[in-house]
């Protein structure tokens, strides 16, 4: 079983984060590109709700014995695999830990116009994400 202040945690954490980049919308492609101090914002917090989530699916599949995910995708696709995430949005969070990896390891390299999407249309995946891990833990809330 899932523990329930490790998902209480996780779950503020991912809230937090996308509050703030609901308070920056809506960001338009343009003014990121142009404005260094908000993309790094932008990144930050992106990365830090997506590694919440990550941390989130890689405790409850090792707790509740899913298996041991060897990448952070894999981690989601566990989850779906044992019913307790959709696999549209196992396949959405895999894609956004890639972007995750992106900014960590190859930040010149990101498109601006993916992380506006990503912010855009991700938003509500963490929102559901969140929602999901919370009633695993018996609603953690």
């Amino acid at each position: 079983m899932v523990d329930r202040d490790v998902v209480l945690r996780k779950c503020e954490a991912i809230e937090h984060h996308a509050s703030r980049l609901r308070a920056k919308q809506p960001l338009a492609a343009a003014a990121l590109a142009a404005d260094e101090s908000l993309r790094n914002d932008v990144c930050f917090d992106l990365l830090q709700a997506f590694q919440a989530c990550i941390d989130l699916a890689v405790h409850a599949c090792t707790h509740e014995s899913l298996g041991v995910p060897d990448t952070p995708a894999a981690a989601f696709v566990l989850l779906e695999g044992n019913g307790v995430i959709s696999a549209q949005l196992a396949s959405r969070l895999a894609k956004a830990a890639g972007l995750r990896n992106l900014i960590v390891h190859r930040y010149a390299d990101i498109l601006v116009p993916r992380l506006v999407e990503a912010i855009a249309t991700g938003l509500s995946d963490l929102d559901e994400f969140a929602t999901a891990m919370q009633a695993r833990a018996g609603g953690a809330r």
